[in-house]
């Protein structure tokens, strides 16, 4: 008999949930099918898991067992939670180790191979979770409760579904990049000397919630542009001012539709000086051929030694910079200086999404230039998705 929730499970709460059924239908299907290919008997979302729990249900919280012969998954919700896609969930308050154990044992999985996403670190997501996603606690009594069946991690099954972006998840992620964008603007227009880095901070912030994204936090440096190590902020920097040299970096990201987009854009407080500019060009040309590198079929591993290479030539040195795009903790993550270790192997693949911002710098190292934002792959290629082409944005 299915786990039935206590009376006191009541409030709804609500979040973003305008994926069509078609969609759910597309990402269960893809699920299961990645893991009958692996061997397994379903798919279990524990506690802790939000991000893969969201993606299969459009849910705040909640838990998914997805068998993979057809049936449709167990749901379970917190405080009364349903949508279109999950109309008769199983509600719960505050237990979930309970629930979770009788929704395996509903679903005839008392001796199944069951995947478990989240349980480790993933490839393509929780890339940087290297202790996994779950809420080990509660994961390990569910593991007490069915000491017959077999528990083995498919986070890379759930992960490579959600690489590929469908057609609804692409024009979410447009969006996205529009309000990214906007926000940009916003930021060049305020921008200037003696401005309240904070207040310009909350001020981008402020026109990101007003265009409907939810929220997330900009990562922006504002120190001079000879600083040689400036201070990077995830949240407002009290207390400093912008100087007439300050190189504003900022990292503007956009969530629609669980889908996190990002944009990179520096923006100068005076005259570019004449040194900059062939680090600037570089960087816009590596950016550019990065983009007719990023086919389908080319591993990762060729696209950063293509990009680590290519500013020799110039005498100066290009570094890559690249992470996936999407709800949570996606990847792979490159980043200038890091060991690429499996990700070398990966292949790219049409429908991918990816956060493009190589580095450029001078030889020596002093002069550092990034600048970018989401693109998506296709069959020539990356194809961005921000409208507005700009390197540096200079505010004389």
């Amino acid at each position: 008999m299915a786990w039935k929730a206590p009376e006191r499970a009541g409030a709804t709460v609500f979040v973003w949930a305008n994926y069509s059924l078609v969609e759910r239908n597309r990402r269960w299907q893809a699920v299961r099918e990645r893991a009958a290919k692996a061997g397994l008997d379903c798919v279990f979302v524990p506690l802790g898991d939000g991000t893969d729990a969201r993606y299969l249900t459009q849910l705040r919280c909640s838990s998914v067992v997805l068998p993979t012969d057809g049936r449709p998954p167990i749901v379970i919700a917190d405080r009364g939670s349903r949508n279109e896609w999950v109309t008769e969930p199983w509600q719960t308050s505050r237990e979930w180790t309970e629930p979770m154990a009788q929704a395996l044992m509903e679903a005839g999985m008392e001796r199944a191979r069951i995947g478990v996403a989240g349980l480790k670190r993933g490839q393509v997501t929780h890339v940087s979770a290297l202790d996994g996603a779950v809420n080990h606690t509660a994961f390990s009594e569910v593991r007490r409760r069915l000491p017959n069946a077999t528990f083995e991690d498919a986070t890379d099954i759930v992960g490579f579904v959600r690489h590929v972006k469908s057609r609804e998840e692409s024009e979410c992620l447009r969006r996205g990049a529009s309000m990214a964008e906007a926000a940009i603007e916003t930021l060049a227009q305020l921008a200037r000397p003696g401005l309240d880095a904070a207040l310009l901070y909350a001020r981008v912030i402020e026109r990101l919630i007003v265009l409907g994204s939810e929220y997330y936090p900009l990562a922006i440096t504002c120190d001079s542009i000879a600083a040689q190590r400036p201070m990077r902020y995830a949240h407002p920097p009290i207390g400093r001012r912008l100087g007439r040299d300050s190189l504003i970096q900022s990292e503007v990201g956009a969530i629609w539709g669980a889908e996190l987009v990002e944009a990179v854009q520096p923006i100068l407080l005076g005259r570019v000086p004449e040194e900059w500019r062939p680090v600037i060009e570089l960087q816009r040309e590596v950016f550019e051929e990065g983009l007719r590198w990023m086919r389908p079929g080319t591993t990762l591993g060729a696209l950063i030694d293509r990009v680590n290479g290519f500013g020799a030539k110039r005498g100066m040195r290009t570094a890559i910079s690249l992470k996936g795009c999407g709800y949570g903790d996606d990847g792979p993550i490159l980043t200038p200086g890091s060991e690429a270790g499996a990700a070398r192997s990966l292949t790219i693949d049409k429908g991918n999404v990816f956060v493009w911002r190589p580095l450029a710098a001078s030889a020596d190292g002093r002069m550092q230039f990034v600048w970018g934002g989401a693109v998506e792959v296709g069959d020539e290629g990356g194809r961005p998705l921000f409208e507005r082409a700009h390197g540096m944005i200079s505010v004389a």
